[in-house]
C-alpha cells in the first residue's frame, strides 16, 4: 500500500468496544441463529428477510436474541424511491433501499429500512466517504462484509 492510499484510509472503529459504546442506541433485538461451531457469521432474522453478518465479538451468542448493531460501509448510494428493499448479491454483499434517519457526523448515518405490515424498522448504521442527507431516500451498495456488533466484552 502506498504512502497516499494510506493517508486517504478512513480509521471506521479503534475497537469493537469503542463502536458499541459509541452507536449502541441504534442497536436493535432480533431473532439470530449462529452459523456451525466455529463460523463468525450470524444470520439475522428481520422484518425485511435473513442478513448474513460477520460478528465482530469472540464471546459465543448466548440464546436466540441479543442486542445489535449492524453495520456496513457502503460502496456506492444514490437516491431512491421511497420503498424498502434488501437484496443479496453475490459474495456477501448487499443492496438495500431505505430513508436516511439521520446523519451522525463525516463519515456515519443511520439508514432505515421499513417491513411490511408496521414491524419495527431494520436500522443499520453506514460508514460512507459522501454521505445522503437526513430524510433522503437512497439505494446503496454495501461492500462486504456485513458487520454485527454485540455488547459482549470479549472481541475479535
Amino acid at each position: 500500500m502506498d504512502a497516499a492510499t494510506r493517508l486517504n484510509r478512513r480509521v471506521l472503529e479503534e475497537s469493537p468496544e469503542y463502536f458499541w459504546e459509541r452507536f449502541s442506541q441504534y442497536a436493535q433485538t432480533w431473532p439470530v441463529s449462529p452459523e456451525p461451531l466455529g463460523s463468525p457469521l450470524l444470520e439475522v432474522l428481520t422484518p425485511l428477510g435473513p442478513l448474513f453478518a460477520f460478528d465482530r465479538t469472540l464471546a459465543p451468542l448466548s440464546g436466540s436474541e441479543t442486542p445489535l448493531i449492524l453495520h456496513g460501509q457502503v460502496e456506492h448510494w444514490e437516491t431512491a424511491q421511497n420503498t424498502s428493499a434488501v437484496q443479496h448479491l453475490k459474495g456477501g454483499q448487499y443492496r438495500m433501499t431505505g430513508q436516511v434517519e439521520s446523519v451522525l457526523d463525516a463519515s456515519f448515518f443511520v439508514l432505515q429500512l421499513e417491513g411490511s405490515g408496521g414491524e419495527t424498522p431494520l436500522r443499520l448504521v453506514l460508514a460512507a466517504q459522501n454521505l445522503p442527507g437526513a430524510g433522503s431516500w437512497v439505494t446503496v451498495r454495501l461492500l462486504p462484509p456485513l458487520m454485527v456488533f454485540r455488547p459482549d466484552s470479549s472481541s475479535r
